[in-house]
């Protein structure tokens, strides 16, 4: 049996998971900062025959997943971003300049879609990325995520006790205007980014995927068609490992 140990070494997370013929059998996710607990995590798991990484944190927290995953003789794969993958063509002026956890989400969406869409991540960052209906990755664009948004507020201006609160359509209290303010940030990039692609095809996108940990904030609010994808990157570092071991 051939045993797959994919991590996503994001801007806030660490998220895990051991795959067996594109099967997951366990996950785990863990705040960066508290990275040298994962030990626990792979104490008993099963020994990984391959290991395939994303990372874009910071070079001390590649550190410690290099000491944590040593436990096992196998050599991880690092993986970068390229010209031509799985069906994807990139197309940045330089294709490894792309972020890796982007790159493994497009792949993940074009095996699920095979058609034009936006791949949309809701972290630490946004990112909404275009596909085209023949796989090209056209570009896309990034913004903050609620928190950066909010620790921007709260470090720049004198909204020292900003606070997340609700959304209203007309905010009457500070706070609500903050949460709403945000939503409509996202909401507006998302709306403007399916509009643009839809015009770049001649015909309505059908479907978008989007995953991240803030996504259920933005639910309510989604008019677009949309397909809600928990773990995007750890699915499309598992494609690229099937692709390339």
């Amino acid at each position: 049996m051939t045993y797959i140990l994919a991590i996503d070494s994001g801007n806030s997370f660490v998220k895990w998971g051991l795959f067996n013929h594109g099967c997951c059998l366990k996950l785990g996710k863990i705040q960066y900062d508290n990275i040298q607990n994962i030990k626990y995590d792979f104490k008993d798991l099963q020994a990984p025959e391959s290991i395939i990484i994303s990372h874009v944190a910071r070079a001390a927290t590649k550190n410690q997943i290099c000491e944590q995953i040593s436990r096992w003789p196998v050599k991880p794969h690092w993986i970068r971003s390229r010209a031509f993958q799985c069906g994807v063509f990139n197309s940045y002026s330089n294709p490894t300049q792309l972020g890796c956890d982007r790159w493994a989400s497009l792949i993940a969406a074009w095996e699920m879609q095979r058609q034009a869409c936006l791949v949309i991540n809701i972290g630490t960052a946004v990112t909404i990325d275009a596909l085209s209906e023949s796989g090209e990755f056209l570009g896309g664009i990034i913004l903050p995520g609620f928190h950066l948004m909010l620790n921007s507020l709260q470090r720049d201006t004198q909204l020292f006790n900003a606070s997340m609160s609700t959304y209203e359509e007309f905010p009457n209290s500070t706070n609500s205007a903050i949460q709403s303010g945000m939503i409509h940030a996202v909401i507006g990039a998302i709306e403007r980014m399916y509009n643009l692609l839809s015009m770049k095809i001649n015909h309505p996108v059908k479907a978008s995927i989007i995953s991240g940990g803030g996504v259920s904030l933005l639910s309510p609010f989604i008019k677009i068609p949309i397909k809600t994808i928990d773990n995007l990157v750890l699915k499309g570092l598992i494609l690229i490992a099937e692709d390339s071991f």
